[in-house]
């Protein structure tokens, strides 16, 4: 029963208030009502800047105040709607108050002897815009100067001045953030709140002893954007080394032709022993080693094979020695040149002249080799 009072109550003083009322509207001004901001814990805080803001509007050059008297809290209970308006509900506070766009919100405590204030601009036919801003508990006469340049500055942000808010949390490290290079803003309790113009802004936290920690962040008008940088430093950029492309490919292609070279002087050692042994057995018969006839002893008709079999095998190593040893030079030159000899575009004067090499493969009957002479 007694809620239904209060109800009642509230609805006759919406009912028989006055109309608001705009303070003189010029030609150009733009009209706005400020409700009074509702509090369930900075009862005090919520009138001052109430009566700041208001203050705020009166003195602004291109707005003008629709007087009120009214609360938010009255406006809910009136026309049964969440003390936390949902879109339509604002709608019906405007057609209430005959006013396009008005100013309403809450004021709550906050950590650290702060108080946060939560405001937001209705506008017919258009998004909600919401800021926020946190300052001093003490905060509690509209006449301070202090809570006057808030007020200011709010005001600032609804008419575009100021269109959004990136807050940076660092944990409880202490340092400062830095804005585009140039704007700085102390950390406090481990983080900073700081206001910009819409559009993209480079954002660095600097920690005493720590990298640089950068972000970039997009900013939204009337929007708020939060940046959790709490152990997110990156290490030091190597900028200016890039990736020794060059000197990669030409150590791989060294190393393969150097293997290369390598099996060419293995079989040509084998190719020349080959031949060697069937040198060696040529006068144990007559004629062609793999033509043989029937009639040769059998001492001959064996070191004619062995000696057939030894030239087809000196055939095929033949082969591979010099497929190997053509691709070995090769793989060695574009190795040599890479590393040694194209050191890039550089022609200043004074630059030491190029590195040279020369690998020679080495082969003989009993050994085989590879020679590398050269500066380095």
């Amino acid at each position: 029963m007694l809620r239904w009072l209060l109800v009642l109550s509230a609805l006759a003083v919406v009912l028989v208030a006055p109309r608001a009322r705009a303070d003189q509207p010029g030609a150009h001004t733009v009209p706005v009502a400020v409700l009074a901001l509702d509090s369930d814990d900075a009862e005090e805080q919520a009138d001052a800047l109430t009566g700041a803001l208001r203050s705020r509007v009166r003195a602004a050059e291109g707005w003008s105040l629709i007087e009120t008297t009214q609360s938010l809290s009255m406006l809910t209970a009136a026309l049964k709607c969440p003390s936390h308006p949902p879109p339509d509900c604002q709608a019906r506070i405007g057609e209430q108050l005959r006013a396009e766009r008005y100013l309403w919100g809450f004021v709550a405590k906050s950590a650290g002897g702060q108080v946060t204030a939560e405001l937001h601009l209705y506008q017919r036919g258009k998004p909600d815009l919401l800021i926020k801003e946190t300052y001093a508990e003490n905060l509690t006469d509209q006449n301070d100067d202090t809570l006057r340049k808030i007020a200011t500055k709010i005001i600032d942000r609804i008419g575009g001045t100021a269109v959004g808010t990136v807050v940076v949390r660092a944990g409880s490290k202490t340092g400062e953030v830095i804005v585009d290079g140039t704007k700085r803003v102390p950390l406090a309790n481990g983080s900073a709140r700081v206001e910009l113009s819409e559009g993209s802004h480079a954002i660095e936290l600097a920690i005493p002893g720590e990298p640089a920690n950068k972000r970039n962040v997009l900013v939204s008008a009337g929007k708020e954007t939060t940046l959790d940088m709490a152990g997110d430093a990156s290490a030091p950029s190597a900028e200016g080394k890039p990736f020794p492309t060059k000197k990669v490919l030409g150590g791989v292609a060294l190393a393969l032709g150097v293997g290369a070279a390598v099996l060419a002087t293995e079989r040509t050692a084998k190719w020349y022993s080959n031949k060697s042994e069937a040198n060696d057995k040529a006068p144990l018969f007559s004629g062609d080693p793999c033509n043989v006839g029937t009639n040769a002893v059998p001492g001959e008709q064996k070191a004619a094979s062995d000696v057939c079999q030894l030239n087809k095998d000196a055939a095929g190593i033949s082969t591979i020695a010099w497929v190997s040893g053509v691709a070995g030079a090769a793989l060695i030159g574009t190795g040599v040149y890479f590393l040694f000899i194209d050191k890039g575009s550089s022609t200043e004067q004074g630059s030491p002249p190029p590195a040279t090499a020369r690998i020679t493969p080495t082969a003989g009957p009993r050994f085989g080799g590879l020679s590398v002479v050269g500066t380095f």
